[in-house]
C-alpha cells in the first residue's frame, strides 16, 4: 500500500467497518469482503478486473468477494470505504454467493440517489466517534444492506439454479476460497481442478473469464499482496517473506515484485524505511491533522448534502399533484372496528373509576360488544363451599352485566380460568388474579347455573345475543410460573402446542351446556395467539373439524409479534415485526389456512389486537399509535372477511400496578389510568365519524359517504420503525425518545381532489390529531413529565388533550373539491364536507 494511510472511526462492528482515505493509493489486490467505495470530493481511478473507472463527487462502486482492484487518487481526493464482512452477510441475506451490481458509474440505477442518502447517513453516525451510538450505526448499516439487497443483489441461487451449468459460480467461489486460504503452501492449477472434481482445461477457462487473470497471475497477485504488507510492516528477512507467503524461492518473489512494483523488494523496503525515519518525528501529528482535515472535509460535505435534500424535499411536497376521487362505484361496508372493545378482567369492571371511563367510552364513541373474563373468577365471591356443598351467589355478576347492559353493551365473555395478566415485558408478566382449579363438570354446572340465572334476570332474548369463547390453558403460550410474593410472574416458552384434544374436550363440554339453553348464542374460541400460524393452525384446524361439536365462530389475537428469531446473526432483542403490514398478512393466512382446513365460511373475530400486549411500553400513549390503528383499520376494510376486531385494552386502570405510580406508564388503554383521553382514544372518535358507505381508498386516505351530499375523508402520516429499535428491548425505549425510533419525521403533502359530488355551499370541518394537537405524551413532556399530579393539574391535561378543530365555508361550481392538507409524522386528520341546504 502506498500513499497516506487511511483511518477507522471507534464505531464497527463485524459486519461492517468504515474508513476514510484521503489521498490514497492502493495497489492489485483482493479479498473475501465486499467493499463500497463513496467518493467525497476529488478524483479516484478504481480499477476492477482490469477495467478502469472515474470516480468523482456523489460516485459509487461496490466491488464484489475475490474481485481483483486496485486504486488511485488525485490530489486532495477524499473517500470513503465500507468493508462488509462476507460470512456475516451472506448469513444475514440468506445466500451463499453474493454477486451485487452497483456502479454509479456504468450502470447507473433510479436507486442510486435513495442509496446515497443511506450511505450518507450512516456516515453522519459514523462522525460522532461515539460507542455511545453504536446502535444508531447498525441501524443505519442494516439499512444500507437492506437498500443493497433489494435493489442490487442478483439472486444467484436462483441464476444457479435455472442455468445449464448450474454449479459453476458456486464451485468458482470455492475455488478462490480455497486460494485465500492455502495461497502459502504450493498449490497448483492441477491440485486445484483434482479437488474440486473439474478438468484442468474447464477450470482455467472459467477461471480467466470470471476473474480476468489465469490461475497462476491469480495467485501470484494474492501472495504479493500479502508480502508487501510484511514488507513494509515487519522486520522479517525477505527471503522468509517470499517463502512465507507461498513462493517457491526468492528468485520468483523478486521477479513477480519487479513486474508490479519496477523495483526490487530491497529497494522498495529501503524505500519505505527512509520515508518512515523521514517523517518519524511528524507522522503523529500528521496523521491527527490529516484526520481533523478529512473529517472536516466529511463533515462539510454531509451538511451541505443534508441541506440540498430537505431543500429537495420540500421542493417535492410543495410540487405534488392532486389525487383524483371519482364519487362512482361506492359500496357499502360493516365498521367492524366498533362492535367490539376489550374491557378487561371482570372483578376490575366493578371499579367506579373504570365504570366511569367505560360510560364515556360507549357515549362518545359507541361499541356493540364488550369482552371480558374472570368472570367467575374467585374475587367474585360466586362459590359457597362452607357446607360442603355448592352454592352459587350471582350478585357481583348482576352489578357487572346491569353496568353493561345499561350502557348498551353486548356481553362477550370469555370462559375459563384464565387469570388477569400484566404484561411488563414479553418475557416478564404479572398474574394478578387466578380462579381455582375446578373439574370440567364443575365448570359445567357453574355454567349452566349462570345461564338459568341471566335469562331469569334478561331475559332469554338478550343473552341468546351474547357471545362465549372459551378459553383454555393448553392452547396458551404462557408457561414456567414463578412465586413472587402474593402474585406468580411467567416467562414465556414459545413451542408448539400438543394438547389440542384436551382443549376440545373443555370445548365440548362448554358448548354443550350452551347450546342445550340458549341454542343461538355464539359458542367459539379459542383465541390463537402469533406463534399458532402455518401447518400449526391447520392441524389444530383439521383436527377441530373432525370434532362432533363445531365452533361458531374462530378468535385470533392480533400482536405484530415475530417469534423465530434464533437464525440471524445480528443481536435482535425486540420481537416486534418490521413488518408494516404484518395485521394484514397474518389475516390472510389465518383466512387461507381455515379454507385448506374447510373452515372457508366459518366467522373469524380478531378477539385482541394491538401494536403490543406489553403494558409497560409508551409508544401506547403516542401519536404513533393513533396512526398504527388507522392504518390498520383502513387497510383492513372490506378484507379478509373479518367479523369483529377487538382493540386491547379499554384503561390503563387494568395494568395500574406496583410499578406504575407515573401519570402515563406505557399501558395500553385507550385512556390513562387518571381518565386523559389518549391518541388512540381520539383515532377512535375520528373513526367514528366516517360514513357506511365507502368511495375510495388509498396508502394515506379513505373517503367515505354518508346518506345526502355529506363526504368525510380520513387521511394519515405512518411511519414504521427504524432498524435501531429492533436492537432495544421492546419497552426499553425512554419517554423522550419516543420518537426517535421511526424510518424518517418527512412530513405528507396531502392533495385530493373529489370529483363528482353536488354544486353548492359545503361546510368543512377539519380535525388534525397530532403531537401538537391531541397527545397525552408530547403534553405531559411539555408539562415536566411531573411525578405526583394533583388533580387540577391532570384536569387542565384532560381539557387540553383533544384534536385541532376548525371550519370553514366552500362554495362548489364544477362538481369538484380539492382537499390540500400537509400532514406531520404520525397524525391523523379528518375532513367532513356537507353541503348546506338551500345551496348556493
Amino acid at each position: 500500500m502506498v500513499g497516506t494511510q487511511g483511518f477507522q472511526s471507534s464505531i464497527g462492528s463485524k459486519l461492517v467497518t468504515i474508513s476514510i482515505m484521503n489521498n490514497k493509493n492502493n495497489l492489485d489486490h483482493a479479498h473475501r469482503d465486499i467493499e463500497l467505495i463513496y467518493m467525497i470530493k476529488g478524483n479516484l481511478h478504481v480499477k476492477v478486473n482490469n477495467e478502469i473507472l472515474h470516480l468523482n463527487n456523489s460516485d459509487f462502486i461496490l466491488i464484489n468477494s475475490n474481485e481483483f482492484h486496485s486504486f488511485q487518487s488525485e490530489k486532495d481526493s477524499l473517500f470513503v470505504i465500507i468493508h462488509f464482512n462476507y460470512s456475516e452477510l451472506s448469513s444475514l441475506l440468506g445466500q451463499k454467493n453474493l454477486l451485487f451490481t452497483c456502479n454509479s458509474i456504468e450502470h447507473a440505477s433510479p436507486y442510486d440517489q435513495d442509496l446515497r442518502y443511506v450511505i450518507e447517513e450512516l456516515l453522519t453516525i459514523y462522525m460522532k466517534k461515539n460507542n455511545d451510538v453504536l446502535v444508531e450505526f447498525l441501524e443505519k448499516a442494516l439499512k444500507l444492506i437492506s437498500k443493497l439487497k433489494i435493489n442490487y443483489l442478483k439472486n444467484r441461487n436462483l441464476e444457479i439454479a435455472n442455468s445449464p451449468g448450474k454449479n459453476q459460480n458456486e464451485r468458482l467461489t470455492d475455488i478462490i476460497d480455497f486460494i485465500q486460504s492455502n495461497y502459502r503452501e504450493p498449490i497448483t492449477l492441477e491440485e486445484v481442478a483434482r479437488l474440486h472434481y473439474i478438468s484442468v482445461p474447464y477450470l482455467s477457462k472459467i477461471f480467466k473469464k470470471q476473474t480476468g487473470k489465469n490461475f497462476s497471475q491469480y495467485l501470484s497477485e494474492i501472495r504479493l499482496a500479502y508480502a508487501v504488507n510484511e514488507l513494509e510492516n515487519s522486520d522479517k528477512p525477505i527471503t522468509r517473506i517470499a517463502l512465507d507467503n507461498g513462493f517457491p524461492y526468492l528468485a520468483a518473489f523478486n521477479r513477480v515484485f519487479y513486474e508490479y512494483y519496477h523495483l526490487k523488494p530491497v529497494e522498495y523496503r529501503k524505500k519505505m524505511t527512509k520515508l518512515a525515519k523521514n517523517t518519524e518525528e511528524d507522522t503523529a501529528e500528521l496523521r491527527y491533522q490529516e484526520e481533523n482535515q478529512a473529517l472536516f472535509e466529511l463533515g462539510r460535505y454531509l451538511s451541505s448534502t443534508t441541506t440540498n435534500r430537505n431543500q429537495t424535499a420540500i421542493e417535492t411536497l410543495d410540487m405534488v399533484e392532486s389525487q383524483v376521487v371519482r364519487i362512482k362505484n361506492t359500496e357499502a361496508f360493516i365498521k367492524y372496528w366498533s362492535k367490539l372493545i376489550n374491557i378487561g378482567y371482570a372483578k376490575d369492571i366493578l371499579n367506579s373509576d373504570l365504570q366511569e371511563q367505560i360510560t364515556i367510552l360507549q357515549n362518545e364513541i359507541g361499541f356493540t360488544y364488550a369482552r371480558f373474563w374472570g368472570l367467575f373468577g374467585d374475587d367474585m365471591h360466586i362459590e359457597d363451599r362452607s357446607d360442603g356443598m355448592i352454592r352459587y351467589n350471582f350478585s357481583n355478576t348482576n352489578k357487572l352485566l346491569d353496568f353493561l347492559i345499561k350502557n348498551n353493551f353486548k356481553p362477550f365473555i370469555e370462559l375459563g380460568p384464565k387469570p388477569k395478566i400484566i404484561s411488563k415485558t414479553l418475557d416478564e408478566i404479572y398474574i394478578i388474579q387466578t380462579i381455582s382449579d375446578k373439574s370440567l363438570e364443575e365448570w359445567k354446572n357453574l355454567t349452566k347455573a349462570f345461564l338459568l340465572h341471566s335469562i331469569e334476570r334478561y331475559g332469554f332474548e338478550e343473552v341468546e345475543s351474547w357471545y362465549f369463547e372459551i378459553w383454555s390453558e393448553h392452547i396458551d403460550p404462557f408457561t414456567d410460573e414463578t412465586q413472587d410474593g402474593n402474585n406468580s410472574t411467567k416467562s414465556i416458552k414459545y413451542q408448539e402446542p400438543s394438547q389440542f384434544e384436551e382443549y376440545f374436550k373443555i370445548f365440548t363440554g362448554f358448548k354443550t351446556i350452551i347450546n342445550d339453553i340458549v341454542p343461538s348464542a355464539k359458542v367459539g374460541g379459542c383465541g390463537l395467539s402469533m406463534e399458532l400460524e402455518g401447518d400449526k393452525l391447520e392441524l389444530l384446524l383439521k383436527q377441530w373439524k373432525s370434532e362432533k361439536l363445531q365452533p361458531d365462530f374462530l378468535s385470533v389475537y392480533l400482536y405484530p409479534i415475530e417469534i423465530e428469531k434464533e437464525e440471524k446473526r445480528i443481536p435482535i432483542k425486540n420481537l416486534q415485526s418490521a413488518n408494516p403490514n404484518y395485521i394484514s398478512n397474518k389475516l390472510t393466512q389465518i383466512r387461507k389456512s381455515m379454507k385448506k382446513s374447510g373452515y372457508e365460511d366459518l366467522e373469524l373475530n380478531v378477539t385482541e389486537w394491538n401494536i403490543s400486549p406489553v403494558n409497560r411500553d409508551f409508544l401506547h400513549d403516542s401519536c404513533f399509535k393513533a396512526t398504527y390503528m388507522v392504518k390498520n383499520i383502513i387497510e383492513n376494510l372490506s378484507q379478509n372477511k373479518v367479523n369483529m376486531v377487538g382493540y386491547w385494552l379499554c384503561s390503563d386502570i387494568f395494568s395500574d400496578f406496583r410499578d406504575a405510580k407515573n401519570l402515563l406508564h406505557g399501558g395500553a388503554g385507550l385512556l390513562t389510568k387518571s381518565g386523559i383521553k389518549k391518541p388512540s382514544y381520539h383515532a377512535f372518535a375520528l373513526l367514528k365519524q366516517l360514513g357506511e358507505i365507502l368511495v375510495a381508498k388509498g396508502d394515506n386516505y379513505l373517503v367515505t359517504k354518508k346518506s345526502g351530499e355529506r363526504y368525510q375523508v380520513l387521511c394519515f402520516n405512518y411511519k414504521h420503525f427504524n432498524y435501531s429499535y429492533y436492537l432495544h428491548p421492546e419497552g426499553s425505549t425512554g419517554i423522550h425518545e419516543q420518537y426517535e425510533i421511526f424510518e424518517n419525521n418527512d412530513p405528507v403533502n396531502l392533495s385530493l381532489e373529489i370529483q363528482g359530488i353536488a354544486n353548492g355551499k359545503y361546510r368543512i370541518k377539519e380535525l388534525r390529531l397530532n403531537r401538537d394537537q391531541g397527545s397525552i405524551l408530547d403534553e405531559w413532556l411539555k408539562f415536566g413529565a411531573v411525578v405526583e399530579m394533583k388533580p387540577d393539574e391532570v384536569e387542565y391535561l384532560k381539557q387540553i388533550c383533544v384534536p385541532y378543530m376548525k371550519v370553514e365555508y366552500e362554495s362548489v361550481e364544477n362538481n369538484s373539491i380539492v382537499l390540500n392538507g400537509r400532514l406531520q409524522p404520525h397524525e391523523v386528520r379528518l375532513y367532513e364536507l356537507s353541503l348546506l341546504l338551500g345551496g348556493m
